[in-house]
């Protein structure tokens, strides 16, 4: 297993919050990172990271609650 952070950036009245969990791979670690994203902050984006190396940033383009109408995966 394989150590990743989930690296939400402090905004207006959140905080930035930092979450660890282990995964098998970078696939199952962007599935994972991408619930936790929509469970913790919904509709802020989040960067996920594998030590010192960014592996892509999740944003939700839609509102806290809302189901999501698009999801956007920017690779680092």
């Amino acid at each position: 297993m394989n150590i990743y952070t989930l690296k939400f950036p402090g905004d207006g009245n959140a905080g930035a919050l930092r979450l660890d969990f282990d995964a098998e791979d970078a696939a199952e670690a962007l599935v994972t990172a991408h619930r936790k994203a929509s469970d913790v902050r919904a509709g802020r984006s989040a960067e996920l990271w594998q030590g010192a190396r960014r592996l892509c940033t999740i944003r939700h383009g839609s509102n806290p609650g809302e189901k999501p109408t698009s999801m956007r995966f920017q690779t680092a």
